[in-house]
């Protein structure tokens, strides 16, 4: 798949669309829709050998854009959270990538 059409844009699209569930329904709890999101994430990681950190982070960086300029205060929480998890999940993906096999 394309650069400009790849899955990360899917993942940024179920992400904003969690968003707006998120933002609309105050009966979800935050941290099972984060947690279902980041193992979408999983999945695209384990299907196939490529760049995953930056496979993440082209899903992170506008996430974490619109986190800082949306208005809705659970929007805005939702996203911040998607976020902050891929940044963690990056940060042990570099990390496991440098320890010595």
């Amino acid at each position: 798949m394309s650069t400009e059409f790849g899955p990360y844009i899917q993942m940024r699209k179920l992400a904003q669309h969690m968003a707006i569930q998120y933002q609309k329904d105050t009966g979800l709890a935050l941290e099972p829709l984060v947690a279902h999101f980041t193992n979408e994430v999983e999945v695209n990681v384990a299907s196939d050998r490529f760049d995953h950190s930056g496979f993440m982070e082209k899903i992170r960086e506008p996430l974490q854009y619109d986190a800082e300029v949306t208005l809705d205060s659970r929007r805005k929480e939702f996203l911040q959270a998607v976020a902050n998890a891929l940044h963690e999940r990056i940060r042990r993906e570099l990390h496991s990538s440098s320890l010595p096999e």
